[in-house]
């Protein structure tokens, strides 16, 4: 595989799985903002799907990537799991990309974190919650409105590094399953 195929595929790779994330991350918000309890619920099934696609694409783009190699080459575990780290650092750019422009620019960050109180208390008054608990959660909501705004590139960090430590754990699994020794005196069928 030459070097510029390679870079080509691991950034059209890394952006389906970075538009297969950031689609899961605008559910959430979604979620998080409509106050309906029954699609909070929602959202921890919408994580486990996402989390078995996510580990299921990793996987398939990188036994892809070790088919490359011939048997007398091997595929090392760090090869392995560099390529998933790098992968996933193409889908956390794009996640990056889809969280500044959805929480910053088209909703507003003030706006989100007003429409995650107002929903926290919607589902708060749905519930009981015990009398100890109101002033906790009376300082939480004051807290979360006196936090000073976080810059883009502290919100994109943000998703890049959620991202690649995601990647990171997946690849452990990965490169330990997908790599493979060299056998130089075994003949390429």
């Amino acid at each position: 595989m030459n070097r510029q195929t390679f870079w080509n595929d691991l950034a059209k790779r890394g952006a389906v799985l970075g538009l297969l994330l950031s689609l899961s991350l605008i559910f959430e918000i979604y979620a998080q903002l409509s106050g309906n309890i029954w699609l909070m619920f929602l959202v921890v099934f919408e994580w486990i799907g996402v989390a078995v696609l996510h580990y299921i694409l990793l996987h398939r783009y990188t036994r892809s990537f070790g088919n490359t190699f011939s048997v007398e080459e091997g595929f090392p575990f760090g090869r392995a799991y560099g390529y998933v780290i790098l992968l996933s650092l193409f889908a956390g750019i794009v996640v990056a990309l889809a969280q500044v422009v959805c929480v910053n620019y088209m909703i507003g960050y003030e706006a989100y974190i007003d429409g995650m109180i107002a929903s926290m208390r919607s589902i708060l008054a749905q519930s009981e919650m015990p009398q100890h608990m109101e002033p906790f959660m009376r300082d939480l909501f004051r807290q979360l409105q006196e936090a000073p705004t976080p810059s883009i590139l502290q919100v994109a960090w943000g998703a890049v590094s959620n991202t690649i430590f995601f990647g990171m754990i997946y690849g452990l699994i990965m490169a330990g399953v997908l790599s493979r020794s060299p056998k130089p005196f075994e003949k390429q069928e």
